[in-house]
Formats: C-alpha cells, sequence, structure tokens
C-alpha cells in the first residue's frame, strides 16, 4: 500500500497562477478553490460552460480544472473543444466523479482524474501542466 500523497504547497516557478475550476456543483468548487488558494494559486470559478468561456478570455488561466459532466448542453469535453476552436491552448484537467474514463492522445490532451481518489494527486500534477502550458515572454 503506498503512502498517501501530501498537500504541497506551489514551487515558486508557478506560485500565484491563475486556475479556472469549472464545476456544476458548488461544493465541488468550494473545496477546489479553498484547496489551490491554501497551496498559493489564484482562483476563478465558474459554474457552467458559458461563464467559464468567458472568464477563460477575462482571467487568462495558466490551467482550468474542468468536471466532465457539466450540465447539457455544454458537457466538460465540449467546453475544451470550444476554447481549442478559439485558439485558447490552456492546460486542462478533467475532474470527475465518472468511474471510468476515456483517455485521449496526444500532447494537448487533457488529464483525467477521479473525484473519489485523494486531491493531492491531482495537485501535484498542476505545476508539470502549468509549466508545459506556459508561453515564452516576448
Amino acid at each position: 500500500m503506498r503512502a498517501a500523497r501530501r498537500f504541497e504547497p506551489a514551487p515558486a516557478d508557478v506560485k500565484g497562477a491563475t486556475v479556472l475550476v469549472v464545476d456544476d456543483e458548488r461544493a465541488w468548487r468550494a473545496i477546489l478553490e479553498t484547496d489551490l488558494r491554501l497551496l498559493g494559486y489564484e482562483v476563478v470559478t465558474a459554474a457552467d460552460a458559458g461563464a467559464a468561456l468567458e472568464l477563460a478570455s477575462t482571467a487568462k488561466p495558466a490551467l482550468a480544472i474542468v468536471d466532465l459532466m457539466l450540465p447539457e448542453p455544454v458537457d466538460g469535453r465540449e467546453l475544451v473543444r470550444r476554447l481549442r476552436a478559439r485558439g485558447d491552448q490552456v492546460p486542462v484537467v478533467f475532474y470527475s466523479a465518472r468511474g471510468t474514463l476515456l483517455k485521449e492522445d496526444g500532447p494537448d490532451a487533457p488529464a483525467f482524474f477521479s473525484k473519489a481518489a485523494n486531491r493531492a494527486d491531482l495537485y501535484s500534477s498542476l505545476p508539470d501542466l502549468i509549466r508545459r502550458g506556459a508561453r515564452p515572454v516576448v
């Protein structure tokens, strides 16, 4: 049995990065927002895809954590398709209560984490995902 991973603060190079949390369940938005702020991230939240698209334009997040099962008509996958269609390449993590997740391939494919798993596993992946999505400053 592996020891439970601990919550670790954001490394200095990603501390203060903005994370967009998109979940229709207020409790999950609050849990993730609280944890992420304590770890050193800035956080903006949205309850649906429409609000998420607007926030992604204004807040310019370094990463998005998206519930796969957002309410119709725009679920998490469609939200990501719409972000990509308008040229927004923000790294995405699907965070879902769904038991089995279909993996997508490619360098821009979203990562997947289950809400049933230890959130520390999700949080430990964020720095590398943010770094991979960072654009060079000119």
